[in-house]
């Protein structure tokens, strides 16, 4: 019996030495001519599935637990939720990394024309322009129960919501303004103070919400479920048309940013003035590095830039996608999401994935996919791994 349970003993410790802390990342690429959702092992750009959708995508976003994935079909009224495969089991003291097989979860009717998705501290916000609605939920009894609370707001439009604790914040680009509710009961807590001409995007940055306007950014600091607005316009001569429409925040990032013509505009939380950061083309996409202390930027001509994002300035540039016309309404345009260490890059005049580390941007892997990859997301988990 001594015997026995000493051997146990040490294949045990044999097995806990033998695992090791480890991160998995898979993609979910959308194929602009198919509707076809793929997904694909990061390391090795290997297809592991893929799926038929209800039809032409209008979004596609990771979940804020990392392992879901968010396919929009604005036009067919429904959410496809796509579990990535990847998960991880809690043992207590440790957690273990588990790779299945990827597989739709569920697929969900959160009102008409789904459009706008917003995730913020583990909750997901989705405005239906169609309805006038905001669905707001969870990730926990996804596919089980699917429940969520229906939020109608002021009339069908064009909505950007953010959500900062028990207030719901919805912004209407045809209303050119923002209604607060409460979340929890869908009362209305009242307009917000300031107007915001042809809103069109937000972030959240601790507890205020930024909107894009057609003349500068509109602040709304939420404190319990009082708020209160400021807003920053437009640097004086700012040529008609230029605008922030897309609003990019980190926690740990002292600047925000904003799309404006060929290039960004940066400006400080509480500041006053929104500064121009002139770029080699006008951007497609913007992000925040994992830390906070870079933004990454993908532009027309096929260049991704790296920024430091206290100052604006750009640190490193290369050229890595053929350009997209703009003007070309049937081109797809390429656009990139950021993994632990690597961007990844979607080419869709060669049906490439490209994989890029994200410290001198050189291309690691070119993953050809085929098609026409047009949006992406990347999933990921961590654990112990056997």
């Amino acid at each position: 019996m001594f015997r026995t349970l000493s051997l146990l003993a040490a294949l045990t410790g044999t097995l806990t030495l033998a695992a090791h802390a480890a991160t998995a990342e898979r993609l979910i690429v959308s194929d602009a001519a198919t509707n076809e959702l793929s997904v694909l092992d990061a390391a090795t750009g290997t297809r592991t599935a893929r799926f038929s959708t209800p039809g032409p995508l209008s979004g596609l976003y990771a979940g804020p637990g990392g392992t879901l994935g968010y396919a929009l079909h604005r036009d067919a009224d429904r959410v496809t939720v796509l579990h990535s495969g990847l998960d991880s089991v809690d043992h207590g003291d440790h957690r273990d990394l588990v790779i299945g097989a990827p597989h739709v979860l569920a697929t969900l009717n959160v009102g008409q024309q789904p459009t706008h998705f917003f995730t913020h501290e583990g909750r997901i916000a989705i405005f239906n322009d169609k309805s006038g609605t905001v669905a707001v939920f969870g990730e926990t009894l996804l596919g089980k129960t699917n429940d969520m609370q229906l939020v109608k707001v002021a009339q069908p439009d064009h909505g950007a919501p953010a959500l900062i604790g028990d207030v719901l914040l919805s912004g209407y680009l045809r209303l050119n303004r923002v209604d607060a509710y409460d979340v929890t009961t869908g009362r209305l807590l009242g307009p917000v103070e300031g107007a915001c001409p042809a809103l069109h995007g937000e972030a959240v940055r601790a507890s205020t919400a930024t909107f894009g306007c057609a003349d500068g950014v509109l602040e709304v600091t939420v404190q319990g479920k009082t708020f209160t607005s400021r807003k920053i316009p437009n640097p004086a001569g700012t040529p008609e048309g230029t605008r922030v429409g897309t609003v990019a925040a980190h926690d740990k990032s002292p600047a925000l940013y904003g799309n404006f013509g060929a290039g960004l505009v940066r400006w400080q939380p509480g500041g006053a003035d929104l500064t121009p950061v002139p770029l080699s083309a006008a951007p497609l996409k913007f992000t925040f590095a994992p830390d906070g202390q870079r933004l990454l930027v993908l532009t027309a001509d096929g260049q991704l830039h790296a920024l430091d994002a206290r100052t604006g300035r750009v640190l490193r540039s290369a050229a890595l996608v053929p350009a997209h016309n703009a003007a070309d309404k049937a081109a797809v345009r390429p656009t990139f999401t950021l993994g632990e260490t690597r961007a990844y890059v979607t080419s869709p005049a060669t049906g490439e994935v490209l994989g890029v580390n994200l410290t001198d941007l050189s291309v690691q892997a070119r993953m050809n996919v085929g098609g026409e990859p047009a949006l992406i997301a990347v999933t990921t988990a961590s654990g112990d791994q056997h």
